[in-house]
């Protein structure tokens, strides 16, 4: 699997339509890179760390997770401290 975003124009992909700037796992077979691009593999990462779902997540999908998911990150800014808070909030759920 690989970690890609929409370049220019929506992509849909199983059953899903993306719009330009989103970021989806995909097949590696499946990607076109007119458009989308590639950027990283998604297995690499979960195996570095199997143990918490939250690690190797970028900064920009972990604000959005803890937005979704209404989790108030206070000052935090970095990926430790917004994981930090978003498993405070979920201990306390």
């Amino acid at each position: 699997m690989k970690l890609v975003e929409v370049i220019k124009v929506p992509v849909r992909y199983e059953g899903k339509t993306y719009p330009r700037g989103e970021q989806f796992e995909m097949e590696e077979d499946h990607v076109n890179e007119s458009l989308v691009k590639v950027l990283g593999d998604v297995a690499q990462k979960q195996s570095e760390t199997p143990d918490n779902p939250y690690e190797g997540m970028t900064l920009e999908e972990l604000k959005a997770h803890a937005e979704q998911k209404g989790i108030d990150i206070g000052k935090a800014t970095t990926e430790e401290g917004i994981i930090k808070k978003i498993e405070e909030a979920e201990k306390t759920k």
